[in-house]
């Protein structure tokens, strides 16, 4: 497989990544979180959280959806940037591929979900289903924060085998989908929360490193640099 290829491709699929992310993360956490209501909490208290926000929930849900579209692009050239590193990048490449898609499908499913819950119905119909929905809203998510897991795991994995990032930025990504997974059962997201944070920040990293590459010469995969040297 050639490694000849323009690092402005790349670059365009970190700044969708960017783009992506943040509009995901201001969409479904900021504008429209959720709700912060479990499924204990009395029916009318459920009904009246969907009723009363039906305008943030419709606007936080539209702008995660956007920024659902512009991940494509970012999982596509992860993909092909790790697929440049032989065949363990081709195997990393498959796994994160693979992940975004999930994050990205569990993405569309959430904001369709937001968005079919406050459609305006007839009170009654709405007390009726709002147990179930609100039960079925935290594994709604769960999709999405799967992916999310997934994708940071493999572009650490993928830094500390291949050198796509930094390897202390690597170990945090590892130490937060550690904390993440292992508060799963509490049902806590700070670790989620934390963890998209640094998918976010991980994107101008990215960036900041092909530019730096870029301007000291023609890019080219850590393993073809080793395989220059070696010859």
């Amino acid at each position: 497989m050639s490694t000849d290829r323009s690092y402005e491709v790349d670059l365009i699929g970190w700044l969708l990544g960017l783009a992506g992310l943040v509009l995901m993360f201001v969409g479904f956490f900021f504008v429209d979180h959720g709700g912060w209501l479990g499924p204990d909490s009395p029916v009318s208290e459920l009904a009246a959280e969907i009723t009363d926000n039906r305008t943030r929930i419709v606007a936080g849900s539209t702008v995660g959806i956007v920024g659902a579209f512009a991940l494509v692009g970012f999982v596509a050239s992860l993909r092909m940037r790790l697929a440049l590193e032989g065949s363990k990048g081709e195997l990393l490449a498959l796994v994160a591929y693979a992940f975004g898609i999930v994050m990205t499908i569990g993405a569309f499913v959430h904001g369709s979900y937001r968005m079919a819950i406050s459609t305006p119905i007839v009170p009654n119909l709405l007390a009726d289903a709002v147990l179930p929905l609100s039960i079925l809203k935290s594994h709604i998510i769960a999709l999405f924060m799967l992916g999310a897991v997934g994708v940071a795991a493999t572009m650490s994995i993928s830094s500390l085998v291949v050198g796509l990032l930094p390897k202390p930025f690597a170990w945090v990504g590892v130490v937060l989908v550690a904390a993440t997974v292992a508060l799963i059962p509490t049902g806590l997201g700070v670790g989620g929360l934390a963890l998209f944070l640094w998918l976010i920040v991980a994107c101008p990293v990215l960036i900041f490193g092909d530019l730096t590459t870029s301007t000291h010469g023609s890019p080219q995969s850590p393993s073809g640099q080793m395989a220059n040297e070696r010859g």
